[in-house]
């Protein structure tokens, strides 16, 4: 892999394809996982805060349908009564030190759960208290560390779960392939990122794709210092859709990720929702990528829109590395970095 420059955002986004296929669990870890599988698991908790959650959130949605115990983010300082010591916690924090997920590990190793720790060091990773520990490199912001966190939070699941484990180096390819095709296409994530200027987006999403219109906000908000907002249909229809009238005093701008694996019913609701927007006198974009699978085509969306966020703080002249203020709300906290 070539260097990556960790104080320049798009050198980091522009590896995500590379970073996918980075890391492998160790054969430790996959046993005590096949194990615990076999012994068998009433549930397992993901827990983590910002960056670091995505993965979490991803793989929830991914094996949503294919689960048969049930799989929980946990974005909190505590966790839910039900997770017991028939549980299996994996707990992410990039930097080890974020606080809300070191208090939810330490409550599920106080409660004799499963427990396994994700990150690049901190307190998460310097005491032994779990069954398998997956050390990340560390110097890159934890947002722009999401394919290595989501390549093995993904594998670490479906060993638990007895799944074959998804092999992401096809993915990684055909993702570079893409990010080529990109900048010579009619929708440049630099084209996209103008259209974003002055408006204020919000990503629509369904089903595997609610997580990658929630991961699009946050990028948007953390690179481009600027408000974006994220829904989901069916929800949305049922309350959202009465805000966009033609008198409105906000420039939102409507970006609807449309996937290819959506059943009739979303679908439908995808094409009125997004005319009716078309009536008030939005300009709805209509974003999808073709994909071999929805793991591919979740990750291909969530390349795109992170290059569309980098180029969106260039175009708005700021830094999409710093973060002053969530740096002054952890230190305003007594928080280690």
């Amino acid at each position: 892999m070539a260097e990556i420059d960790m104080t320049e955002m798009r050198s980091m986004v522009r590896k995500f394809p590379e970073l996918l296929t980075k890391l492998k669990i160790d054969q430790e870890t996959q046993d005590t996982c096949v194990r615990l599988g076999d012994e068998g698991i009433s549930g397992i908790s993901i827990i983590g805060m910002g960056g670091s959650a995505i993965a979490g959130l991803y793989v929830q949605a991914l094996l949503r349908d294919s689960a048969t115990i049930p799989i929980v983010a946990n974005q909190e300082y505590s966790l839910p009564a039900y997770v017991d010591s028939t549980w299996a916690t994996i707990a992410i924090s990039y930097s080890g030190n974020t606080e809300e997920t070191l208090a939810a590990h330490y409550e599920a190793v106080s409660r004799d759960c499963h427990t396994f720790t994700v990150g690049s060091g901190g307190n998460l990773l310097s005491k032994d208290n779990s069954l398998g520990e997956i050390k990340i490199p560390s110097g890159y912001q934890p947002r722009a560390a999401f394919p290595l966190l989501f390549s093995v939070v993904l594998n670490l699941v479906e060993c638990l779960m007895g799944f074959d484990q998804t092999v992401l180096k096809d993915i990684g390819s055909t993702l570079s392939e893409k990010a080529v095709k990109w900048e010579t296409s009619s929708l440049t994530p630099k084209v996209m990122a103008e259209d974003f200027a002055g408006n204020v987006p919000i990503f629509i999403g369904s089903g595997q794709l609610i997580p990658v219109a929630y991961r699009a906000k946050t990028q948007i908000n953390e690179n481009a210092k600027t408000m974006a907002f994220f829904s989901e249909i069916p929800e949305s229809n049922h309350n959202e859709i009465e805000s966009f009238v033609t008198e409105n005093e906000f420039h939102m701008q409507p970006v609807f990720l449309r996937s290819s694996y959506e059943d009739e019913r979303i679908r439908k609701r995808m094409d009125i929702t997004t005319t009716l927007y078309e009536e008030e006198g939005y300009s709805p974009i209509r974003l999808s990528i073709g994909s071999s699978s929805r793991t591919e085509e979740m990750l291909a969306l969530t390349f795109y829109l992170d290059l569309v966020s980098v180029e969106l703080a260039h175009i708005r002249e700021v830094d999409p590395v710093s973060v002053e203020k969530i740096m002054k709300l952890k230190k305003s906290l007594g928080e280690t970095t």
